[in-house]
Order: C-alpha cells, then structure tokens, then sequence
C-alpha cells in the first residue's frame, strides 16, 4: 500500500494508509446495486444511437467527414431522430428491450469492499477542512497534506514578483476581455486556414465565457488540486517559435499563424487562487 503522510508533524488521521493505500482508481462498492430507476440516462444513450445507426444505416461517409470526426476540436451533434423520423419496428424493439432488462437490474443492497475503520474515514475526510490529499510525483501514490501547508507553499511561489502579478478582480476581467479580442482577431485573420468545426469551436467557446474566460481556478474546492506552470514562459515561447520557423515543412502562414496563437495561450496565464486572482507576466 503506497500512501506518504507529508505533514509536518505526521498528523494524518489514522487509518489513512489503509484507505489512500488502495490506490486512486480504487472504487468503493455503493450501498446498494444498480437498480432500474438508474437504467434512465443508459436507455436514452441507447435509444439515440440506435435510432440514428438506422437513420443513416447505408449512408457512406466522405473522407472528408472521418477527418473531421477523429479532429479534437470536433463537436458532436446532439440532434436525435424523432418518433416520425424512425420506423416503428426501432422503438418496439428498444422498449421491449429494456422492459427485460429491468427484470434483471433488481436495487439490493450490496457487499462493501470496505471495512468499518476504512468506511468511516472516507465519510468524515469531505467535511474535515485541515487536510489534503493529492497524488504524488512520480507514480508513489496518494499523500497528505495540510489545508494551511498547501496556502503558504502556493503563495512562496506566486509571491515571485519576477513572474507573477496579482490583480484585482476589476483588472483580471478586464484582461480576459483582452484575451477575448485577441482570439477572435486571431480567427479572423486566419480563418481560411483552419478547419470549419476548428472555426465554431474557438469562436463558440470565447463567446459562452465573455464574463470570465480562462479564468482557472486553481482551488474551487477542499480536495481539488490545481497546476501552474514552474518556469518562465517567455523562453519557452522564444524556443518553441524558432524550431517552428527553422525546423518544420508548414508553409510561412501556416508558421505565422500557430505562433501567433502560442503567443496568446503563453502571455494570457490567468488564474483564481481563493479569492486572489493572478497573471503570470513572464
């Protein structure tokens, strides 16, 4: 079992290695079985991908389409046939389904994969605001920290003022909404060079968080572990330019325009720490 206790006077609560020693992707066994009222969101996914796999049952799909569909920045359609548009033998079917399947999902209670000591401390750590437990570096498992340990280690490293800079929450969203201009600048002049769905997707996504757009908090709850970057971002962006300008077969513009966009991902870093909010500067 690999659990490291890091605080400063080894006060994690007891028992915590018997339980942080089952590991991460450990998943603690529910009170009670899945019964039928918890097959409502499966039979809807069900339903939908069978009525659209005889929708378009016959349909051959273009090259074009297989590329956009494997794009990360594809966004999947939520369109469903309706009754009218499917043949009546696709919701006979699915419904005589299901009817068997509830037959079989029966809501009983279930056997733990935990004992008493192990259970009770996984019911206390959500309401006990004094420690943390994220994973540690390296593959070694889940540590503890203290709550007050992780406060004053973060604000070492903001309080950097070489690199970080904090503002006030007027100036912060003032910042995104120069970060909003600038993306939408940047689509537009590079418009033709991306792809249609790349095109809705970065446009889509700026305009649904015009009032607080990249802002990352970094610590919206007692358990949540937020990441910043370590080193300046300016040498970074320098370095990474420069191989892209000497070292790849792109054309000029396509260059240009992938730089252009590092430029805005590395010099707009703005995030929420508690009630602070901060912008990484170099």
């Amino acid at each position: 079992m690999a659990f490291h206790d890091l605080t400063p006077d080894k006060s994690a609560p007891k028992n915590c290695k018997e339980l942080f020693g089952l590991g991460s992707k450990f998943i603690p066994t529910p009170n009670k079985t899945t019964g039928k009222q918890l097959l409502g969101q499966t039979r809807s996914r069900f339903d939908r991908d069978f009525r659209l796999k005889v929708h378009f049952a016959g349909e051959c799909s273009s090259s074009d389409d297989e590329a956009d569909h494997k794009s990360k920045l594809y966004v999947k359609s939520k369109w469903t046939p309706s009754d009218q548009q499917t043949p009546s033998w696709v919701l006979t079917r699915v419904t005589r389904f299901f009817r068997k399947l509830e037959e079989i999902f029966k809501r009983e209670n279930a056997t733990y994969n935990l004992n008493p000591l192990q259970q009770e401390l996984l019911d206390s750590l959500p309401s006990d605001p004094t420690y943390l437990f994220p994973e540690a570096d390296k593959g070694l498992g889940p540590c503890a920290v203290k709550f007050i340990q992780y406060i004053e280690d973060v604000l070492v490293h903001l309080c950097n003022e070489e690199i970080y800079e904090r503002l006030t929450e007027e100036e912060a969203l003032l910042h995104t909404d120069v970060l909003h201009a600038e993306i939408i600048d940047w689509l537009n002049n590079y418009e033709n060079l991306i792809g249609k769905h790349a095109y809705t997707f970065i446009k889509d996504h700026a305009n649904a968080n015009l009032e607080s757009p990249l802002l990352y908090k970094i610590h919206k709850g007692i358990n949540d572990d937020g990441k910043w970057p370590t080193r300046p971002t300016e040498p970074a962006l320098a370095s990474i330019s420069d191989y892209i300008r000497n070292n790849t077969n792109m054309g000029d513009t396509k260059k240009e325009a992938l730089i252009e966009a590092m430029k805005i991902v590395f010099r707009n870093n703005l995030f929420k720490f508690g009630d602070t909010y901060w912008r990484q500067k170099s």
